[in-house]
């Protein structure tokens, strides 16, 4: 029964992460981002992924924060403390060269809220779900690695419709 239940709460982070990387302001990114977080921690204690919930764990409340931060700049010792907490999180839940994928995805959603230019963001938010896939599909969240796919089609749509097709 965790598993179903995992498995319908990863559905609905993947759908909320989907719906985050269509949004032109960084604002409304965040929010679904924050929300979409907080559903992903709950998926993955029920897998027992904790290298993935820790992750969701911290990034949820970095995302939290950043939201304070939007239209100012984020400020460096601020970065650096959720770089090393992000660190020590999985030197704590450690167990393979594959739970490693949840803190590079992490670093690079640091790098998304540091960043103001939302080209980039969305750049960076095609690594991001891939390495969330990878990770999801091995800690057997197939529901959210499906979704992460078709996030990862939703970003590359975005990149086209926000970026490339209006330079055209």
């Amino acid at each position: 029964m965790e598993f179903i239940i995992a498995q319908i709460i990863g559905v609905i982070g993947a759908g909320l992460a989907m719906l985050a990387a269509q949004m032109r302001e960084k604002k409304k990114y965040l929010i679904f981002y924050a929300i979409s977080y907080g559903f992903f921690v709950i998926n993955m204690i029920l897998l027992k992924a904790y290298s993935g919930a820790i992750n969701c764990i911290i990034l949820t409340i970095l995302t939290i924060i950043s939201t304070k931060y939007e239209k100012k700049k984020f400020s460096i010792w601020l970065a650096i403390l959720f770089g090393i907490i992000i660190l020590i999180g999985d030197i704590i839940t450690y167990n393979s060269i594959l739970s490693l994928l949840p803190a590079v995805a992490s670093y690079i959603y640091l790098f998304i809220l540091l960043s103001k230019n939302m080209k980039m963001v969305r750049k960076s938010t095609v690594a991001l779900r891939l390495l969330w896939a990878v990770y999801d599909f091995i800690v057997k969240a197939y529901t959210t690695f499906v979704l992460d796919i078709f996030s990862f089609i939703s970003s590359l749509i975005a990149i086209y419709r926000l970026d490339i097709k209006k330079q055209k």
